[in-house]
């Protein structure tokens, strides 16, 4: 059993390094997504824990988020991008205590329309629609995630369970 879980774990991490930087910053949008969807649901059923664990782990992507953007690059956009994560990590905070869905609801909005951008400007994604076909994937560089393109670190911290 443990020669198993030693494959599963290498699996895992030859897995991870064929992931490049754009796609890693896609799965953070996603998994943000999916952990404030999750946070809302704990709302609903008033189940503290759920809601809770989830947005926790919703303002730790959306600081890594934020960590990677590259803090000698100061122009507006960035410093848009920058305010509107740390204000979606305060605002996410809040709810904890006030059970607002509201709050969830423009945090989701507003990171949804992050991925949208993000696959469109960068991933060469179409918009989405139902009779577009899927676009081959060929990164650009997006210039504020770093000197090469994506944070200051070359690499992202995978450490985040999304």
């Amino acid at each position: 059993m443990v020669n198993g879980n030693a494959l599963n774990s290498y699996q895992k991490a030859q897995m991870s390094a064929d992931i490049t930087p754009e796609k890693l910053i896609l799965m953070l949008y996603e998994g943000a997504i999916k952990r404030i969807n999750l946070a809302r649901e704990g709302v609903k059923h008033n189940d503290p824990k759920q809601r809770g664990e989830n947005i926790g782990k919703a303002i730790a992507i959306i600081s890594e988020l934020n960590a990677c953007l590259d803090s000698n690059i100061q122009t507006d956009e960035i410093n848009f991008l920058r305010s509107l994560y740390m204000t979606m990590m305060n605002e996410l905070a809040k709810v904890s205590v006030s059970n607002d869905i509201a709050t969830l609801d423009r945090a989701e909005k507003y990171t949804m329309e992050l991925k949208r951008i993000w696959e469109t400007t960068v991933m060469n994604q179409p918009a989405e629609s139902e009779d577009a076909p899927a676009a081959p994937l060929s990164p650009k560089p997006f210039p504020g995630y770093g000197a090469a393109g994506y944070g200051q670190n070359a690499s992202l911290r995978t450490s985040i369970a999304v």
